[in-house]
């Protein structure tokens, strides 16, 4: 009896490793499934991609440090092998999850990593029961921080229209460079950030559908984040590549007047001065009784010609048109953003008619 009751421990402790290791055997061949099947439906007819590393769950548990440096929403600083990482780790499965859509996000990121404005993905672990992703680390400050009024770094125009093209070049990326069309549906701010070398980077690609083959649109569940999603989406289930420019319309309203621009299921925003209103009727009522530099234009770039802040500000209401015929083409608006850092602000794209009285 006092032999069994000295080997109690060891064997309850011996029970619960075996417990935890065949719940990592089971995690690793559901999500290791689960990203196999994903990557052969994504799979780029031969188009080079960066290897990615398995990594074990013992190994991202202890260059974390058991997760102890958060530097951002499930994002953790780390250390292996004497070389820094970031890792993205999410908490359990909720029990009314239907997806794990974080699978998509690393095929979604492998593909996209020699993108030079794709934070770039090195690795993932199947042990967890949601996968960790792995990226090569950077010093990094999301982009709303830079709108907020106690940051002491500004941003230029010139480095808002940069910011700009950089996101606009990842969003048409998506749309064309894929076998067939891939919709990012949650482009935020808080998906964007700066490094230390002031380069913009999107990260977090879970929210990414393909288009089926032939289709202009795809009905799926709502997901992505209330005040950037287009009504069309809202109302439909339907999503179209047009749904992501109605989101880059708000990121450009955004980097225009420094402050989130987000509206409501019809497409509506509210405001103090005017209650809930379009954007398009909204930006008029600015410019007819002058207060842009209140409402629409961060006074930081007020200094800018005022033709340059016209054709931004009327570019960016043409993206976020209520109805998605209305709205340009990714690549439209990718043309003009271009124009727009040259200086050629003469004329109008034939897509992009002006939709403000300003003078």
């Amino acid at each position: 009896m006092n032999n069994l009751g000295k080997k109690l421990p060891f064997l309850l402790s011996k029970k619960e490793n075996k417990k935890e290791n065949n719940e990592k055997s089971l995690h690793y061949f559901i999500n290791g499934s689960a990203l196999l099947k994903e990557q052969l439906s994504f799979c780029n007819y031969g188009q080079q991609k960066i290897p990615l590393r398995s990594f074990t769950a013992e190994e991202i548990i202890s260059s974390t440090n058991g997760f102890q440096e958060s530097v951002g929403p499930y994002l953790y600083k780390g250390n292996f092998n004497e070389k820094k990482l970031l890792v993205k780790k999410y908490e359990r499965k909720k029990k009314m999850d239907r997806h794990d859509h974080v699978i998509r996000d690393i095929v979604i990121s492998s593909e996209m990593s020699y993108h030079k404005n794709v934070l770039k993905i090195i690795g993932y672990c199947l042990e967890f029961e949601r996968v960790a992703l792995v990226y090569e680390y950077s010093q990094f400050n999301y982009l709303f921080k830079f709108f907020s009024p106690f940051c002491e770094n500004f941003l230029t125009w010139e480095k808002r229209v940069k910011i700009a093209i950089d996101v606009a070049s990842v969003i048409l990326y998506l749309h064309t460079e894929f076998p067939t069309p891939v919709i990012h549906r949650n482009l935020t701010s808080s998906n964007v950030i700066l490094d230390q070398n002031g380069v913009v980077k999107l990260y977090n690609f879970e929210c990414c559908i393909p288009l089926p083959i032939g289709k202009v649109k795809v009905q799926d569940d709502l997901i992505g984040t209330i005040g950037y999603l287009d009504p069309e989406y809202v109302w439909s289930s339907n999503v179209t590549l047009k749904s992501d420019v109605f989101s880059f319309g708000l990121f450009l309203l955004m980097l225009l007047s420094g402050k989130e621009i987000r509206v409501n299921h019809e497409g509506k925003y509210y405001t103090e001065d005017y209650g809930l209103v379009s954007l398009e009727n909204y930006a008029s009522k600015c410019v007819e009784n002058n207060k842009l530099d209140d409402n629409l234009i961060d006074s930081k770039i007020l200094q800018v010609e005022q033709k340059k802040l016209k054709v931004f500000l009327n570019l960016a209401l043409k993206c976020a048109q209520k109805v998605g015929e209305d709205r340009p083409n990714m690549i439209d608006v990718a043309k003009e953003l271009q124009k727009i850092k040259k200086g050629e602000v003469q004329e109008l794209l034939p897509t992009m008619e002006c939709l403000l009285a300003w003078n």
